[in-house]
């Protein structure tokens, strides 16, 4: 018989390791499953997410064009509504116009509140794209500056309803008398402006936000639009705040405001206008010309301050000398600021003891200025002269007076006299003879024919706002450019062709090299149908005339052509200016020329360059050609370009060419990258 042998207590442990081993097995083939469902599920679950935000972002991408697209339709209506008003700059405004950019600007608010809502489940994802970040910032701040449109035009509803007599074709009919009326309705909008001013306030902030770093150059541009439309706004805003108080003073509905006028011969041009051959006065009272008078001016009128005043006017170096230096503060202006001018005139009329001294405010009317008055009264008689004055018969009349006088005074006092009668009529008009009126009177401010300064600091920046001061802008963070005649002898600047051409070639740090040019051309076909350039009007029919060049601070002139040697460099905190003596002889042409270079005046956009330009145009001319080239750095695109560019060269480095006609002040700007 076979013996069993005894179990061993290793015999007991082996079969339970064996099935513990076979059930560690079987876990790590299920962790093995699991592991491996979890890397397919993985993969399925980012594939998921993946297909989830394509979808998204398909769907994102619909509704943002779709929200774009609703957008630019309300902006095409919108801007059709003020291209249309727009198109005339004199065009009177009618309630009609008005309620049209009402319903625009309120549908276009609309279309931004809709694009917003199509947008919303975007913004978590604005950090996927920069271009996506910044559509919906630019939604954000357009939101505001719409709504504070919206406010602005129910503020002014009121005044503009009543301006208009609730006419819909109806067009603005503002007397001086009106004035106490307006000045109630625009303290009722103060409310709607106040609102105003807290929806710029937070699209200020939005703006400022704004991330410009890596945008696309088309939202880059979208951005600028906005940051200037926003400016623009803030100025109206800012003004129409004002207004009530502005308004009270200038109609003098407190108090009674003395103007001093300025009639500044143009064909005889000055750096901030003409030579001011006759002057006035006025006095207005609620609203009402209270009193006036016109005199020519003479060495005793108006009436001179006692020469011991004499050295309070700083006469430059280079300006014309004078026997008696304190006429110079009068009829010798050697500013093309005509705020500085006007200051300087109204401290010799007040010093001087002149009646209604001292004055409150200025009033610089040229040639052009009366011809426009005189366009929008149809015609003018003078009684004590039997002479019936239209704007084409003017400048005649009074050239005959002055061939056929006894010395300088007759035509003045015609002038004088025919100047007084202008204010008589003006204030007898109808209802469509004074939005005739209005329209001339605009026309000149705009053009710079007519320009108000007073001695009231917020008239002035409104004014000036409201580009009617005249005033010269300071050139220290971008490029400038303003010429400036001071003629020396004759009448003949009505016959003197004047153009400008401006090359620039940008530097990579942002620095300018420049050259001016200035052609004169006075031609005998126009001169001799001029009546200013006949034999009795002068003693030498060549055009003498001491030229100024302003361009930006602290610009260093390097050449020049066909100027002196004494050509004067002046150094300003806004400006640098050079100054000669020039010589245009007649039925000849010349070409002044002067190369200078500027500090970087180029700054950075984002992640691109801003180069800009002022063009400023001379008070009392007409208007000039301004051929303008510029040339961009090497290796430069152009993202942008304002006004519409000429014409474009690809040379060796990019070149854009402008040509305006200068009968206003013009920026042209240009974006590119570099």
């Amino acid at each position: 018989m076979t013996e069993t042998p005894p179990i061993q207590p290793s015999d007991l442990v082996a079969p339970i390791e064996r099935r513990s081993q076979r059930r560690h097995k079987h876990r790590h083939r299920w962790l093995r499953r699991v592991r491996r469902y979890l890397r397919n599920s993985g993969r399925v679950l980012l594939v998921t997410v993946f297909t989830a935000i394509a979808v998204l972002s398909m769907s994102g991408l619909v509704l943002t064009i779709n929200a774009q697209e609703q957008v630019e339709d309300s902006w095409q209506s919108l801007n059709r509504v003020l291209t249309n008003i727009n198109a005339n700059p004199d065009k009177e405004i009618t309630l009609a116009d008005f309620e049209r950019l009402q319903g625009s600007a309120s549908d276009f608010n609309d279309s931004l509140r809709s694009a917003r809502r199509q947008t919303i489940f975007l913004r978590p994802f604005r950090f996927l794209s920069a271009d996506l970040a910044g559509q919906l910032d630019v939604l954000d701040a357009a939101q505001e500056l719409t709504l504070a449109t919206n406010d602005i035009l129910k503020g002014v509803e009121p005044t503009l309803f009543f301006l208009t007599e609730g006419e819909e074709t109806g067009t603005v009919i503002l007397q001086l008398s009106s004035g106490e009326r307006a000045v109630e309705l625009l303290s009722l909008g103060r409310g709607q402006f106040w609102s105003a001013r807290a929806h710029l306030q937070a699209a200020q902030k939005k703006i400022e936000r704004f991330d410009l770093a890596n945008v696309s150059p088309d939202l880059l541009d979208t951005v600028n639009g906005l940051i200037k439309y926003y400016e623009q706004l803030e100025e109206i805003n800012t003004l129409l705040l004002d207004a009530p108080d502005l308004l009270t003073v200038v109609l003098g509905l407190n108090e009674t405001q003395t103007y001093l006028v300025l009639s500044q011969n143009s064909d005889e041009l000055r750096p901030s206008g003409g030579y001011i051959s006759t002057y006035g006065w006025m006095t207005i009272r609620n609203g009402r010309i209270m009193d006036y008078s016109y005199s020519p001016t003479t060495r005793t009128s108006p009436n001179p301050p006692d020469n011991r005043l004499a050295n309070e006017i700083q006469i430059p170096d280079w300006w014309i000398n004078y026997s008696q230096p304190i006429y110079a503060a009068w009829d010798s202006s050697w500013y093309a600021d005509f705020p500085s001018t006007a200051q300087m005139a109204a401290w010799f009329y007040d010093n001087g003891d002149n009646p209604n001294a001292p004055v409150d405010g200025v009033i610089g009317i040229d040639i052009i200025g009366f011809e426009y008055l005189l366009e929008g009264l149809g015609s003018v008689t003078v009684a004590e002269y039997g002479e019936t004055i239209t704007p084409k018969n003017f400048r005649e009349a009074v050239y005959h007076i002055r061939a056929e006088g006894e010395g300088d005074i007759p035509h003045k006092r015609f002038v004088a006299a025919l100047y007084q009668q202008i204010i008589t009529d003006w204030q007898n008009l109808d209802p469509q003879q004074s939005a005739n009126m209005r329209q001339v009177v605009l026309r000149a401010l705009r053009e710079k024919h007519i320009m108000v300064y007073f001695t009231d600091v917020r008239l002035n920046q409104a004014a000036d706002l409201l580009g009617w001061s005249g005033a010269q802008a300071p050139a220290t963070d971008h490029d400038y450019l303003m010429v400036a005649d001071a003629n020396l002898g004759s009448k003949s600047n009505r016959s003197i062709i004047r153009q400008l051409t401006y090359d620039v070639q940008i530097a990579p740090d942002g620095s300018l090299t420049s050259r001016t040019s200035i052609s004169y051309d006075f031609p005998a076909r126009v001169a001799e149908q001029d009546p200013a350039v006949q034999p009795e009007h002068y003693t030498d029919i060549n055009y003498h005339n001491l030229l100024q060049v302003f361009v930006p601070v602290q610009s260093s002139l390097k050449e020049t052509d066909n100027l002196p040697d004494s050509l004067a460099v002046v150094d300003t905190e806004t400006h640098t200016a050079f100054a000669a003596l020039t010589q245009v002889d007649y039925n000849e042409s010349e070409r002044f020329q002067l190369s200078y270079t500027t500090p970087s005046l180029v700054e950075s956009f984002g992640p691109y360059r801003r180069y800009r330009l002022l063009l400023q145009k001379q008070p009392g001319m007409i208007g000039e050609l301004v051929s303008v080239q510029i040339t961009l750095p090497p290796g430069a695109t152009v993202v942008s370009a304002s006004p519409e560019v000429t014409a474009t060269y690809s040379l060796e480095q990019p070149v854009l060419e402008f040509r305006v006609e200068l009968i206003t002040d013009q920026w042209i700007e240009v974006v590119y990258t570099q």
